[in-house]
């Protein structure tokens, strides 16, 4: 059997040379790490390569990265700019999450016939958005303070909140279906474990993150926070809620910790953030996907091509759809509600976790897993291409005719 090392050395070296090819070619890392994961995963391949021990350690260290994942998201939610842009994208983002997911629910469970948690899970696979993408394009652009990029940016903040929420109630789904607990039961850990969330964030996180910066440096920082990511998500899995739920929690209470405690500068929120970008971006994360991949059975794609073309259509008129005809509804202009929802709808992240999860849970099977992990390298790969097209366009249309409102104002007026 190979060595975990090696192992380690050739998933990582894989997915980090596809990453960096597909980045070359303008499409995101994500899509050259998954299908890292899908070569290794090739017969003879995942047989020399991943023994049962060494496809133990990569599991670990996925979950691991999906932990991180979850921690970076609160650390990263900003709940002032959710506040402050609410009314202008929540129409937005609930119909492009809401449109998805309905369409999605309906047609796994009345047409594929799957139960009522199976159907959610596919439902909410196909709502949730990776605005990363998007936002990593209008940069790139300079379009990133832009009219159409602020609202794409102010509306993905309400869809965080959204998904989030959608994620929780799934989660909660999960564990009920799991451990056979009741909905009561579960009702009871949560507000326990809220209260007792309350409690740490009042009198023991201001405390603990003060000790942990007595050295002024990154490395104790960063421990600290690890230690109450770690404390947090223990738990939440101790009262049944989860360690990815606590994982989100944590980052949330962390970040409003320190931008509401004078005490501590809110520079260290932005410290804590880079280091722990740094090991979850850089490696465990990577992995995370290798390890979608590796677990995508492709000798399903053949026989579920209707099925995953049909999910990327639900996910792509849902979303596109949507969000074109809730920024028409908002006196916008239909042209650029396309090109908003194209911004919009890559997916790539947070609805593998959903998927990865349900197919640990054996609520979905590998054929509906293998059909969620091509829908999302579909409107990955696609999605960007069209955006960047629409916005380069309505971009370079926007500046002719500012120009020409500005050379009319410079023509000198007839005696």
């Amino acid at each position: 059997m190979m060595s975990t090392l090696l192992m380690i050395l050739i998933c990582l070296g894989l997915a980090y040379f596809l990453a960096e090819v597909f980045r070359k070619i303008g499409l995101p890392r994500v899509v050259g790490q998954i299908i890292a994961g899908l070569l290794l995963g090739i017969g003879a391949l995942r047989t020399t390569i991943f023994g049962q021990n060494n496809m133990d350690v990569l599991t670990f260290l996925a979950n691991l990265g999906i932990v991180l994942l979850f921690y970076y998201v609160g650390l990263e939610m900003n709940l002032k700019a959710f506040v402050k842009n609410i009314r202008k994208s929540a129409l937005i983002s609930v119909f492009n999450t809401t449109a998805p997911l309905i369409l999605g629910f309906f047609l796994m469970r009345h047409f594929f016939h799957l139960d009522n948690i199976a159907s959610l899970v596919v439902g909410i696979a196909l709502s949730v958005s990776s605005q990363a993408v998007s936002v990593d394009i209008l940069d790139e652009l300079k379009l990133l303070k832009s009219r159409l990029g602020n609202i794409i940016v102010s509306a993905g903040a309400v869809d965080d909140v959204i998904e989030l929420t959608l994620i929780t109630i799934l989660l909660s789904a999960f564990h009920i279906s799991l451990s056979k607990i009741s909905v009561f039961a579960l009702l009871v850990d949560i507000a326990l474990f809220l209260f007792i969330i309350l409690i740490l964030r009042a009198l023991i996180v201001p405390s603990a993150l003060k000790f942990f910066d007595r050295e002024k440096s990154s490395t104790a920082r960063f421990t600290g926070a690890l230690i109450i990511l770690l404390s947090i998500a223990s738990l939440a899995e101790l009262l049944q809620i989860g360690s990815f739920i606590g994982a989100l929690v944590a980052g949330m209470v962390i970040r409003q910790t320190i931008f509401k405690t004078k005490s501590i500068p809110n520079w260290e929120e932005e410290d804590i953030a880079n280091s722990l970008h740094i090991i979850a971006f850089g490696f465990l994360i990577p992995l995370f996907f290798v390890w979608i991949g590796i677990n995508t059975d492709i000798t399903l794609i053949s026989r579920n091509i209707w099925l995953i073309l049909l999910l990327t259509a639900i996910a792509t008129v849902g979303t596109v759809g949507g969000t074109a005809l809730a920024y028409r509804a908002g006196k916008g202009s239909l042209k650029e509600g396309w090109i908003i929802g194209w911004g919009m709808n890559p997916k790539g992240d947070v609805e593998l976790v959903i998927a990865a999860l349900a197919l640990n849970a054996a609520i979905i099977t590998s054929s509906t897993f293998t059909a969620l992990v091509m829908m999302s390298l579909l409107t990955t790969i696609i999605s960007p291409i069209v955006f960047e097209r629409l916005i380069s366009k309505h971009s370079k249309k926007e500046r002719e005719k500012e120009d020409k409102h500005i050379n009319m104002k410079r023509k000198p007026k007839k005696a």
